[in-house]
């Protein structure tokens, strides 16, 4: 029987990478990733830090201020702008902050083919719906923190 390490560094050489999305994973239990991300970074893993919105400054801070180290971060948001991808609309965050909207099609497929394309052994997510388009490891995430999702996520993302 081939132990699940070999056959992990078979295909992607010896350095274990894990991609983590942010909003309803990282900020739901920010001390436990930043314990992991402390950990795995320090065991000469590499971090991605894959998310749905827009990377800036602020994003920055904040997950500086909760103590998640990275050595990779992707926006889907900022990756779909940059393409020039179609857009179908406007979204509204709750802290009031608008950005474009993408074709569901376009934006669900995103953080699996980053993860393809990097060699990521395991992302983890709280949008189960994205797993369809996933063919490395995705794990879905439930916190149980009895909060409700925000109210900017598609009724699609609620499962």
């Amino acid at each position: 029987m081939k132990k699940f390490t070999n056959m992990i560094n078979e295909n992607v050489g010896s350095k274990f990478k894990i991609g983590l999305d942010v909003h309803g994973v990282t900020d739901a239990m920010p001390e436990f990733f930043s314990f992991l991300t402390n950990a795995f970074i320090s065991a000469g893993g590499e971090v991605h830090i894959i998310t749905g919105g827009r990377w800036d400054s602020e994003f920055d801070k904040q997950l500086q201020d909760w103590g998640i180290k990275f050595t990779h971060k992707f926006s889907v948001y900022d990756h779909l702008k940059e393409s020039d991808a179609e857009v179908i609309g406007q979204v509204e965050f709750p802290d009031g902050t608008i950005q474009k909207k993408f074709k569901n099609e376009d934006w669900d497929k995103i953080k699996g083919q980053y993860c393809k394309d990097n060699g990521i052994n395991l992302h983890i997510d709280d949008t189960l719906i994205y797993n369809n388009f996933f063919t490395t490891p995705f794990a879905r995430l439930w916190t149980h923190t009895g909060q409700p999702k925000n109210p900017h996520k598609d009724v699609r993302h609620m499962d």
